[in-house]
């Protein structure tokens, strides 16, 4: 059986690879000719965690090529999978013709029956019109071919997304029996290793994917919510999140206050889901509620700036450690580091910014205007005399930073740290001036 994979982004890319690991031969078709050219050498164009390692084995095991040439891959194989963007359109919609652009490619070149799987994040009723697309092309063609649409959603962690991949907490199909049955296949040496497989529905597939997302989305911005009101209080979320995360009922995870969330999945999925309940007259407020919440929480570090300075920025020198919306990638898609940065360059404030993995990105994405001094090590960035430190990305070399050399360099200037990188006890000792959140601020609070 060949497997073919339609577009080489995140998902994608992650998807072939693992798939080729699982023993079958795999294509991967993306439009992006150089991408392609990269991947065809085994150079991996993000960074993810043991994809580069794997990429290469799998290249050289000859179960993967890439190819720009779509027709390729649907002439060859026998199993489709859909895994192009699903972008956010102005009402927070998904925007689908990616999707169906593929569907009908593969349905107007298909010589043979098969099957066609979404991948991609898609709104609930999205493959039964791929289906109807399939249906009237075969007929509009006169093929006697059949292709049916199945779901197979992906549950990946950026950062982690190969271990996610092979080692997954569960793995859901949707689709008519035939159509499972094959995927089911694809999937069997995951399954010999005790991990669940379940099947159901298109349109139940379909959701059980938003809803994981914007599950996981709304413990995020429950626990912001309370790390506000903590912070008034004088409380520590910390304790506050042991306290709740020990109930078994509601557990540890996705309960870290911060800054907000970020990343491809997250703030898009949960939008999308907004406009699919608005769309059949289904109450949003909850989900509205996540989001509206999560924006609020990135402006965090803007505010506990200019509250520390009296609102007066204008020529500060301010460092900036971290840029990916979370460790372990160099994805700025919806980064809150990309929210203050903009907040504070409007404000005048010279910045010294240092990511280990990210800083190529955002040099495509942020103005050059002189504004922003790009540091190669974190102790570069305190070599400025600065006027404050933000933490914005809970690097594994930020959270292990000595804090004397921290205390040297920064004197009285305070840190503002949303990812609450570092123990109140250590901080207190260093005799550092110190902002988390949803704790209490440590040394002086604001400037006289």
């Amino acid at each position: 059986m060949i497997i073919s994979v339609y577009g080489a982004g995140y998902v994608g890319l992650v998807s072939a690879v693992c798939i080729a690991k699982l023993g079958h031969e795999v294509i991967c078709a993306d439009i992006d000719v150089q991408k392609i050219a990269l991947l065809s050498k085994g150079k991996c164009p993000i960074y993810e965690k043991e994809l580069p390692e794997l990429l290469q084995e799998q290249l050289q095991s000859k179960r993967l090529r890439f190819t720009a040439d779509t027709g390729e891959a649907i002439g060859a194989a026998q199993v489709h999978i859909i895994a192009t963007g699903t972008p956010s359109q102005e009402d927070g919609s998904a925007d689908l013709s990616q999707v169906f652009a593929v569907a009908k490619k593969v349905t107007q070149e298909a010589k043979e029956n098969g099957i066609l799987v979404t991948k991609s994040t898609v709104p609930v009723g999205t493959g039964d019109a791929i289906q109807r697309l399939v249906n009237e092309e075969l007929a509009t063609n006169g093929k006697d071919i059949t292709i049916t649409v199945a779901s197979n959603p992906e549950f990946l962690r950026e950062g982690t997304a190969v271990y996610d991949f092979l080692n997954a907490d569960r793995i859901i199909i949707g689709g008519p029996t035939e159509a499972l049955k094959i995927l089911k296949r694809i999937y069997q040496p995951l399954v010999d290793k005790k991990i669940p497989l379940l099947t159901m529905s298109l349109r139940s597939a379909e959701l059980t994917k938003y809803s994981a997302n914007a599950m996981l989305a709304c413990k995020i911005s429950f626990i912001n919510q309370i790390s506000q009101i903590a912070e008034k209080f004088g409380a520590n979320i910390d304790d506050i999140r042991e306290g709740i995360g020990l109930d078994h009922r509601i557990g540890p995870h996705f309960l870290q206050a911060g800054i907000g969330y970020g990343g491809s999945c997250f703030p898009k999925d949960v939008r999308a889901l907004i406009q699919i309940a608005k769309s059949n007259n289904i109450d949003t407020s909850l989900l509205q509620s996540i989001d509206s919440i999560n924006n609020v929480q990135k402006n965090w570090v803007f505010n506990h700036l200019a509250n520390h300075f009296n609102h007066f920025l204008k020529g500060l020198n301010v460092g900036i450690w971290g840029l990916s919306f979370k460790p372990g990638t160099d994805d700025l898609r919806e980064a809150s580091s990309l929210i203050a940065i903009k907040a504070l360059l409007k404000a005048e404030v010279k910045l010294h910014v240092y990511d280990p993995v990210a800083i190529s990105a955002a040099q495509k994405i942020l103005p050059d205007n002189g504004s922003i001094h790009w540091c190669n090590s974190a102790e570069m960035v305190l070599d400025n005399a600065l006027d404050a430190l933000v933490i914005v990305t809970e690097w594994a070399e930020f959270k292990t930073f000595n804090l004397s050399l921290l205390k040297e360099k920064l004197n009285d200037a305070p840190i503002i740290d949303g990812r609450n990188c570092f123990e109140l006890d250590s901080i207190a000792a260093a005799k550092l001036t110190y902002y988390s959140v949803g704790r209490p601020t440590v040394g002086d609070s604001v400037i006289q």
